[in-house]
């Protein structure tokens, strides 16, 4: 019975670290969303107003994929699935605060370097 305790908690223990190690801090994704958010505003030339705004969102999705990762660890593909559709709305969302130019900037900088779409949403991980 004893050592039956001791699995326990163990596998508890062990469970609520991996839960935790998945999904990233507030603090971390402020970090991320500012860090992504200046490097965008430097590329499409944003000022303070949009910049604030575009922050916002870029927090809010920051999160969300977050939230996906932590959801469907165990299913890639749905996992892209969600991520795809996640960065239309986000792009979506931009194209409601940005300016057509700026706009237009952002596309540019998705088309030229795909790659560049995890530096501007401040998605640095692999």
């Amino acid at each position: 019975m004893k050592k039956l305790s001791v699995a326990l908690v163990t596998m508890v223990v062990l469970g609520c670290t991996h839960t935790a190690l998945a999904q990233q801090s507030p603090a971390t994704l402020k970090s991320q969303a500012m860090e992504a958010t200046q490097k965008l505003a430097a590329r499409i030339s944003l000022d303070d107003a949009r910049t604030m705004q575009v922050r916002r969102l870029t927090l809010e999705r920051l999160t969300q994929e977050s939230d996906l990762q932590q959801l469907y660890a165990n299913d890639p593909s749905m996992l892209q699935n969600k991520a795809r559709v996640l960065e239309q709305e986000y792009s979506e969302k931009l194209k409601s605060v940005l300016t057509d130019s700026q706009y237009q900037r952002y596309l540019a900088q998705l088309a030229v370097a795909p790659e560049n779409q995890a530096l501007v949403s401040g998605n640095t991980r692999p």
